[in-house]
């Protein structure tokens, strides 16, 4: 741990030429994951030729080494630095919910470069952004990357304990960000519908936080202008009052995120096994 933070203090344009030559070794020699990645696109876009799907993957395997790069820059990078590197182009949208001590959910997917969005949200949003995490196997490994989610002031906030942990911080008024694109496990209750042309588990969390908590949920789109260079932009999805037994807001957010890929499909993290769980046949 101690070589990644040395390794971040280089300039991110020197660790763009470290990671070019990991992309070589995960693309060329290693393979890593690269019939995952296929077959997620395939399945996702059943129009694409396989020269298109192919040209995909690549350019996929391209951000995802700017992604370890970035990630890496993030452990010992300045706000000076990161504002001028993530532009969240509408944060007056969220201001009135601040000023009223309103805490919102920020619903995100895993859009390159996803912690660079979290981070930045802490130092240009009006409260700060906690992020909820899933708790890594490697303990010096999580405890640094909690440490560096929480260097701006956010919060992280363990996945199994979401609820008690915001009823338990309640009077602190916060951004609680979802990546609400993760599979959820078989046991998991879940939502099915469609999403990237297949059938898709979606996590009712963000929907039950909303519902009990009565937060306003916006779906944070994350685009990428150029190398290491992104914007951001805050759409709310839905507010109080909430119908009961409905969907709307998984719905919403399965909306925005699709449109999001399909505008940008090299920037999703198709590496992750997203359907693995299947849907039973009614």
């Amino acid at each position: 741990m101690i070589f990644l933070k040395l390794l971040s203090r280089l300039p991110l344009p020197v660790l763009y030429l470290i990671t070019d030559t990991l992309y070589v070794i995960i693309y060329y020699v290693v393979g890593y994951r690269k019939k995952v990645v296929k077959n997620n696109l395939v399945n996702s876009f059943p129009n694409k030729s396989d020269t298109e799907i192919n040209k995909i993957r690549k350019e996929f395997y391209v951000r995802f080494s700017e992604y370890i790069a970035e990630t890496i820059k993030a452990l010992t990078i300045s706000e000076k630095e990161m504002k001028s590197r993530v532009t969240f182009t509408n944060v007056p949208v969220v201001e009135p919910y601040a000023q009223a001590n309103q805490s919102i959910i920020l619903a995100g997917s895993h859009q390159f470069n996803w912690e660079w969005a979290l981070l930045t949200g802490c130092l240009v949003l009006p409260f700060p952004v906690d992020a909820v995490y899933k708790k890594l196997s490697n303990k010096a490994f999580d405890e640094l990357m909690l440490k560096t989610r929480a260097k701006f002031g956010g919060q992280p906030i363990e996945s199994k304990s979401i609820i008690r942990s915001l009823i338990r911080s309640k009077e602190r008024t916060k951004a609680v960000a979802i990546m609400a694109d993760q599979s959820p496990k078989k046991s998991d209750v879940k939502y099915w519908t469609k999403f990237m042309n297949q059938d898709t588990a979606f996590f009712t969390g963000p929907e039950q936080i909303a519902a009990a908590l009565k937060y306003p949920v916006f779906f944070y789109r994350m685009e990428r202008k150029k190398r290491g260079h992104y914007t951001v932009e805050l759409i709310k999805l839905t507010e109080p009052p909430y119908e009961k037994d409905s969907h709307e807001i998984l719905e919403l957010y399965v909306k925005y995120c699709q449109k999001l890929i399909e505008d940008d499909p090299a920037g999703y993290l198709w590496s992750h096994k997203r359907w693995k769980l299947k849907k039973e046949s009614d």
